[in-house]
């Protein structure tokens, strides 16, 4: 009887260390994905003088996200100015918290480096 026991409860343990690897693996790979989007658009960034709509637009069609400034005044931006944004995308966890989660990463840019 007790080696049922510890099989039962080794297998819930089992169980939720994998659910919780799965959630961890889950969240490094939409980091990842965040951070190659954010050198793609910081180009577009430097080259366009900030969040236009067609980067905002390209962001959510190629990886669902959202972009926008992370600066207080994001319209007297000249160049050599640093821009800094903020790319977020929703993620519901499998086990650690029922809500969503947004996972955010936040770059800057200098305006008119690539010209």
């Amino acid at each position: 009887m007790g080696k049922r026991i510890v099989l039962m409860f080794s297998m819930l343990v089992a169980s939720v260390a994998i659910l919780l690897s799965s959630d961890l693996v889950a969240t490094e790979m939409i980091y990842g994905e965040l951070d190659s989007m954010s050198a793609t658009v910081g180009y577009y960034i430097s080259k366009s003088g900030g969040v236009t709509e067609s980067i905002r637009t390209y962001v959510k069609k190629e990886i669902n996200a959202d972009i926008y400034c992370a600066m207080e005044d994001c319209t007297a931006i000249q160049k050599g100015d640093t821009f800094f944004y903020i790319i977020e995308k929703p993620y519901t966890a499998i086990i650690y918290r029922k809500s969503n989660n947004k996972i955010t990463i936040k770059r800057s840019v200098v305006i008119g480096l690539y010209e």
